[in-house]
């Protein structure tokens, strides 16, 4: 994991921490950088982590900016079309929320500016931690559509990656990742094919026909169209795994734009950090498995 893109002194603080226990940096202008790391926020010091804000390091706007020229080598306005959507990823899939002023014309919304504040989330690949899931949504040797619940930062996106890895190693068919914003960026296989930086219509439809996968992994459902783009693959007769952003299984069924003839399975974390919050499956007529 490249961390190369921070000033160099929050990079030596960092340094001295375990990194594959550290999932948030969020730097603020003017306020204590924090970090999450063991799953707890605490202060970012000279000498690794502290409880004591008095002896965080501040971030400036400064090290903001200088952050977001790393990333986008000098060339924001090469980045802008993700930055209209609040992020930037950097080239090893580490994606970093924007917080600053949205700029708008009569076409809608053009760019973001004076970025103040910045949530840099990091990517995990944690080796086979996706293996319970997978056994309770394998029928008949074959993988069932499922869907994976749970407010942000429970671990969705780490179990997508690993569940990618089970399938591409235990069969021999064509998996598509479509990634959005890069997060999949360090996986890969024999099997898989990835379309990314893309808008979920695009990929969908183009995959399917040119691709021609038999399972497809892919990120938040959000939209009306992303979960149409759901409903053709399955009617395609295409198996698809995805996440979405939900406390439980009535919050999710009270969506705008939700569709229940999709999923065969509904995977609900039950914590902060699913390996030790667990999970609790639920089958296509909402019913625990």
């Amino acid at each position: 994991m490249s961390l190369d893109f921070l000033p160099i002194n929050i990079l030596t603080s960092l340094q001295k921490l375990n990194l594959d226990k550290l999932y948030e940096i969020r730097l603020r202008k003017d306020y204590p950088i924090k970090v999450c790391y063991e799953g707890i926020y605490r202060y970012l010091s000279k000498n690794g982590v502290t409880i004591l804000a008095t002896e965080s390091i501040i971030c400036n706007q400064q090290d903001i900016e200088n952050i977001i020229n790393n990333v986008t080598e000098q060339s924001i306005y090469a980045y802008n079309e993700e930055i209209k959507n609040g992020y930037i990823t950097t080239v090893n899939g580490i994606r970093i929320g924007l917080g600053g002023d949205c700029v708008y014309d009569n076409n809608g919304l053009v760019t973001l500016k004076n970025f103040r504040s910045l949530n840099i989330r990091i990517a995990h690949v944690i080796k086979n931690c996706s293996y319970k899931i997978f056994e309770r949504i394998v029928l008949n040797n074959e993988i069932q559509s499922t869907l994976i619940i749970s407010p942000p930062f429970y671990g969705k996106t780490t179990i997508l990656k690993d569940l990618a890895t089970q399938i591409n190693n235990r069969y021999n068919y064509p998996l598509l990742i479509i990634d959005e914003r890069g997060e999949f960026y360090s996986i890969s296989g024999e099997n898989i094919d990835a379309i990314r930086y893309s808008d979920k219509y695009f990929a969908f439809n183009n995959g399917l026909r040119a691709l021609s996968p038999r399972i497809i992994i892919t990120d938040e459902l959000i939209t009306e169209s992303d979960w149409l783009c759901a409903k053709s693959v399955v009617d395609s007769g295409v198996k698809i795994i995805a996440s979405c952003h939900a406390k439980n299984m009535e919050q999710l069924t009270g969506k705008k734009y939700f569709l229940n003839s999709i999923f065969d399975k509904y995977i609900v974390l039950n914590n902060y950090g699913f390996i030790d919050g667990g999970f609790t499956i639920y089958n296509k007529d909402f019913t625990v498995q």
